[in-house]
């Protein structure tokens, strides 16, 4: 398959060192600061900021071929990469002012976790912040970290939906925790964070619920969380694809114990090869026409037009390619025989990091649960589509 499209010489360069250091990541579980900046000046993690701060303003359909690019390489680096960029969208919440430097200045970092976890009190122009986060993605070579919090008045008043506020904190406020011991995306330096009692300026807070971007492009009228989720598809469709490109190869190769002939001239392997590129292909094309689809609506008549069936569709897709891609590589995982299991195997790790994906909050398989609702006409203006 051909997924080099519109990809130019610098993110195919990145790409490639992103591959040639898939061990290395794996190891030290993070992404290296050397190629975390090639990544940002490639412009893995501006994105989705606004044209008018310096950003990219990407429209969703590119962004996605890139990261599914990236992934197809290294899925640690694309969920990173994936991570800090939808992070980023609250560069069109936060004023201009302050977040042009914070999310626009040279080779910037970020990433973020929208899990209320903290505890963030108004005092003046400031929060005053404890909590801790798990799964703070990137947050290895992160210049801000957006944290999820229950922004409330004063300690006595009750937390609800409406006080969520996302706060941008730089590295140096935050504690980080070693707890990224894991089955898959070892790479991705996703431990736990945390602050205590850290005073953040409000100005650097927003709220996806009940403020409105001051950037005005379609971009900002696609919805938050389908496009969060959105970029995990990528990344699993990414991880997928390289799975059975490496087991085309091996197949070609390889022969089984007591065989003669290779891999690919067995006629169990040809019929499972071609099942799972056909369960690979229907999952890509879903996936890409629903954000095309959505990208169109936005285009044409803004955040109205993105009805909830049409949210709920990106979340659909998006979970369907995670698990439908889990399901993709463990039909490689199985051609593949005892070569396999090795840790020198890129299949087996391929493996790992699939599953990985599927318990991520936004595609695990609850998520059904939230389309189905929509479907039979359950939709209610709370639903986190």
């Amino acid at each position: 398959m051909n997924m080099h499209a519109n990809i130019s010489a610098d993110i195919q360069a990145v790409c490639a060192r992103a591959a040639a250091e898939s061990d290395a990541t794996e190891t030290a579980r993070q992404l290296s600061p050397e190629l975390a900046r090639q990544l940002a000046a490639a412009g893995f993690f501006d994105m989705f900021v606004p044209a008018a701060l310096g950003g990219q303003e990407l429209a969703p359909p590119e962004a996605m071929a890139r990261l599914k690019y990236l992934a197809r390489h290294d899925a640690a680096s694309g969920w990173v990469s994936m991570i800090g960029a939808t992070a980023a969208l609250g560069s069109a919440y936060i004023d201009g002012a302050v977040a042009g430097d914070m999310f626009a200045a040279n080779e910037r970092i970020t990433c973020g976790i929208f899990a209320p976890n903290g505890r963030a009190i108004r005092d003046g122009d400031d929060y005053v912040v404890s909590g801790r986060w798990a799964w703070a993605s990137g947050s290895a070579n992160a210049d801000y970290i957006g944290l999820g919090c229950m922004a409330l008045d004063n300690a006595d008043e009750a937390p609800s939906g409406d006080k969520i506020r996302l706060l941008m904190v730089p590295r140096e406020a935050v504690i980080f925790h070693d707890t990224w011991h894991t089955l898959g995306l070892c790479g991705t330096s996703s431990g736990d964070v945390e602050l205590d009692k850290v005073r953040v300026p409000v100005a650097h807070s927003y709220s996806i619920a009940t403020d409105t971007p001051w950037a005005d492009g379609a971009l900002y009228k696609m919805p938050y969380f389908a496009l969060l989720a959105s970029g995990v598809g990528a990344v699993a469709l990414g991880n997928a694809r390289a799975a059975l490109d490496a087991i085309i190869e091996l197949a070609t190769a390889k022969k089984a114990q007591g065989h003669g002939r290779t891999l690919a001239e067995r006629s169990g392997v040809q019929a499972a090869l071609a099942q799972a590129e056909a369960q690979w292909r229907a999952a890509n094309a879903l996936f890409d026409n629903t954000v095309s689809d959505s990208w169109q609506a936005a285009q044409n008549g803004g955040a109205d037009a993105i009805t909830p069936e049409l949210k709920a569709d990106m979340r659909l897709v998006s979970t369907h390619a995670v698990r439908s891609c889990a399901d993709v590589v463990r039909a490689v995982h199985d051609i593949a025989g005892g070569t396999s299991v090795y840790l020198d195997s890129n299949i087996q790790r391929r493996l790992r990091d699939a599953q990985t994906m599927t318990q991520h909050m936004i595609t695990n398989a609850a998520t059904y649960e939230m389309a189905g609702r929509v479907l039979l006409g359950g939709y209610h203006p709370g639903m986190q589509l």
